[in-house]
């Protein structure tokens, strides 16, 4: 039996692919999950404090014959602590005996591919010649989320709001922090909302906050928009339809429509609109993915911990 590798979070990030790759990892993703090709199961989670949780994220790509579970927490009150709000671990079994064979920080691949997987979304449909972007909400996914559209257009301009104002100053030196989030949003052609989720929201983003044409990005659940620009949009996609009306039997996404389709199914059948927002929950098939690739890379490399069974 062979030893478990351990990668830190500082491993995890220097074994990334660079970042269209990583886009392009989790848009093949979202295709296999739109073709059946993608084993996921309902993430199950407990809350031990009030807004917090920990979910245990499985799945099975057979494309890749890739096999992991992410056991992810998210917990808000850490800000005050001094501690990271995300913090888990992803575990990569060998597919073909079932032996855990690698264990590796996961708060890294949430970032990167949460950032990714909006990446897929406005390089398929942020409104044609956009350049401008909002970003309400500039905690670490403020962060990897600025990067990305500055990736995908290197000509963008970023307005970012936070209600600590340093957070939106620290996004980069091609950021403007904004005095409120709705000055951030005004002209906007896509929006991308990252606040801490909440039991009990009071979203401010309504429809006459919004252009003719946008990409909404809501991170943040329903914790930003309101039903409005969610009810206006041509296309109204979600990564995990299933874990959506899970969601929204727990009390989340009161009076949202119901989405048309997964991200997945829309990309496969190409689907256009004017508007559109993607509602992306989080999927552990690309968390599988993304260890997959920077897994394969400490093996090349001989990098990470060894530990003896």
């Amino acid at each position: 039996m062979p030893d478990i590798v351990y990668l830190t979070r500082q491993e995890v990030t220097g074994l990334l692919p660079p970042l269209p790759e990583q886009i392009d990892i989790a848009e093949r993703t979202y295709r296999e999950l739109a073709t059946g090709r993608v084993e996921l199961p309902p993430k199950p989670g407990i809350r031990p404090r009030e807004d917090a949780f920990i979910h245990a994220m499985p799945a099975y790509l057979a494309g890749d014959d890739v096999a992991a579970l992410k056991w992810i927490s998210g917990y808000p009150a850490n800000k005050g602590r001094g501690l990271p709000y995300i913090s888990g671990l992803i575990i990569v079994n060998d597919a073909e005996t079932g032996f855990p064979i690698a264990v590796m920080d996961a708060a890294e691949i949430t970032a990167a591919r949460t950032a990714a997987a909006s990446g897929v979304c406005v390089r398929r449909w942020a409104p044609e010649g956009w350049r401008r972007a909002a970003i309400v909400g500039c905690g670490e996914q403020g962060l990897y989320h600025a990067r990305m559209l500055e990736a995908v257009n290197p000509g963008v301009e970023i307005a970012a709001y936070d209600v600590h104002p340093e957070r939106a100053a620290g996004l980069g030196r091609t950021v403007k922090a904004a005095e409120s989030a709705l000055d951030a949003v005004a002209k906007a052609e896509i929006v991308i909302t990252g606040v801490p989720i909440v039991a009990n929201p009071d979203p401010a983003i309504d429809t006459d906050w919004l252009g003719d044409r946008y990409l909404a990005l809501p991170l943040d659940f329903d914790a930003s928009f309101r039903v409005g620009p969610i009810a206006d949009a041509g296309l109204f996609a979600t990564d995990d339809v299933a874990q959506f009306e899970h969601y929204r039997d727990r009390g989340h996404f009161r009076g949202w429509p119901e989405p048309h389709a997964s991200v997945g199914k829309a990309l496969v059948r190409a689907t256009e609109a004017r508007r559109v927002v993607c509602c992306n929950l989080g999927v552990g098939a690309l968390d599988a993915a993304f260890a997959s690739a920077v897994l394969g890379r400490a093996l090349e490399g001989g990098i990470g911990i060894r530990l003896p069974r």
